[in-house]
């Protein structure tokens, strides 16, 4: 973590992650290579998820999938990842780790601080746990990953002084 920001209800912390973005069908070997790589297989519907202790797997299209490592790996062991998944001519992975910041949101408010910055609708029946989308927060193209009992919120990286003195300015009000 690198930076915390916190209020009455709301924590958020700037958290470090690896990000691999894969395109492909999704089915037959590409769920194959993926499944002996990370021991899950991909998600069928669009914009949900699954997760283990290691990696968030989410379906953001119809040919595209996001995979962050929730603990990190060496690059070494990254880069194997990525050309084992890349020998498979059906998948293509690409490591977009150093162009993504990663922000967690928890606390019993968080959805209140988070509607000063979007018109996006957390509730559960149009937002459900394990699902994924894809909005703007603070004028910022964002994916927020709703984990629950917290969201995992990731925009691009030149964004991120940007979205840090949003947040900030939105839990001073």
């Amino acid at each position: 973590m690198t930076r915390t920001f916190s209020g009455d209800g709301i924590y958020i912390a700037q958290r470090d992650f690896q990000q691999i973005l894969l395109r492909g069908k999704g089915d037959g070997r590409f769920a194959e290579t993926v499944n002996g790589e990370i021991s899950l297989l991909p998600p069928k519907d669009n914009l949900r998820m699954i997760s283990n202790e290691n990696y968030l797997f989410a379906k953001q299209s119809f040919d595209q999938w996001s995979l962050i490592c929730l603990k990190n790996k060496e690059e070494e062991a990254l880069s194997r990842m990525i050309n084992t998944m890349n020998s498979n001519d059906e998948l293509l992975a690409s490591d977009c780790s150093y162009g993504q910041v990663y922000f967690e949101f928890s606390g019993d408010k968080m959805k209140d601080y988070l509607n000063k910055l979007t018109h996006f609708d957390f509730r559960s029946k149009k937002f459900p746990p394990l699902t994924i989308a894809q909005t703007l927060i603070a004028r910022i193209d964002c994916t927020i990953y709703n984990l629950e009992d917290k969201y995992l919120i990731t925009c691009n990286k030149s964004y991120e002084d940007y979205f840090k003195k949003r947040l900030q300015d939105t839990i001073d009000l």
